[in-house]
């Protein structure tokens, strides 16, 4: 089995760094829809095979998201409180660097399984937060074979903290330098039975990132801005 895991479009949260967790949360920018029409093309061209079910966070930009490719295959999204974001608790939608840098180490304490009582404040535990994704992982595979291709439209730090822990081949330093951009595709094989090998992070093979060993952790929009330079420099 397939399982794909596709990042949001770009919200105007995103743009300015808050930490928007709740719902229903920011829609989707002029970007971050250009991003959701895009995604069918891009589906076909990165996984090469239509989707069997979609399923996605019931936060509105993750709804928005999925529209897209579910008309374009026929599908009707599910929708799956399980699947959404890791909350922020009291740091909902803070800007500041301390703030930021406070839901980024938490995040990394999780991902890294070096602490999963720690809680992110007014949050989940890692523990919690990794069980409830679990579940809505589970919903939406079951039933489904090898020949299946199973896809959930989520969210970027959920994405680096479950990756880490659930899929075989992704590693702390791509998780913490390389955060899934929006709209990309995050695609695995396996089952959850089995596990799951990645073979497609944020687009790309896992291999072929500018990963740095030990290099700092990011948040999804320093990395956007590094991308961007190295784009159009």
């Amino acid at each position: 089995m397939k399982l794909v895991l596709i990042r949001h479009g770009q919200t105007d949260s995103n743009l300015s760094g808050a930490l928007d967790t709740a719902f229903p949360g920011r829609p989707l920018n002029e970007t971050g829809q250009a991003q959701a029409e895009a995604l069918p093309k891009k589906f076909s061209r990165l996984v090469g095979a239509e989707p069997t079910r979609i399923h996605a966070s019931f936060i509105l930009r993750a709804q928005q998201t999925a529209a897209p490719l579910a008309a374009t295959f026929g599908l009707e999204v599910q929708t799956d409180e399980d699947l959404r974001e890791i909350l922020a608790g009291d740091l909902e939608m803070k800007t500041s660097r301390e703030d930021t840098q406070v839901y980024l180490n938490t995040a990394i304490a999780w991902a890294t399984g070096s602490d999963f009582d720690l809680r992110m404040p007014g949050g989940e535990n890692g523990r919690e937060t990794l069980e409830r994704f679990d579940r809505g992982i589970e919903r939406l595979t079951k039933g489904l074979g090898e020949n299946d291709v199973a896809v959930a439209v989520i969210h970027g730090a959920i994405m680096r903290v479950w990756g880490a822990q659930r899929l075989r081949g992704l590693t702390l330093d791509l998780i913490a330098q390389f955060p899934c951009q929006n709209g990309s595709m995050t695609v695995a094989e396996g089952s959850p039975e089995t596990g799951w090998d990645l073979k497609l992070w944020s687009d790309q093979p896992p291999e072929t990132w500018p990963v740095v060993p030990g290099g700092e952790a990011r948040t999804s929009k320093e990395t956007r801005e590094i991308l961007e330079k190295m784009l159009y420099r």
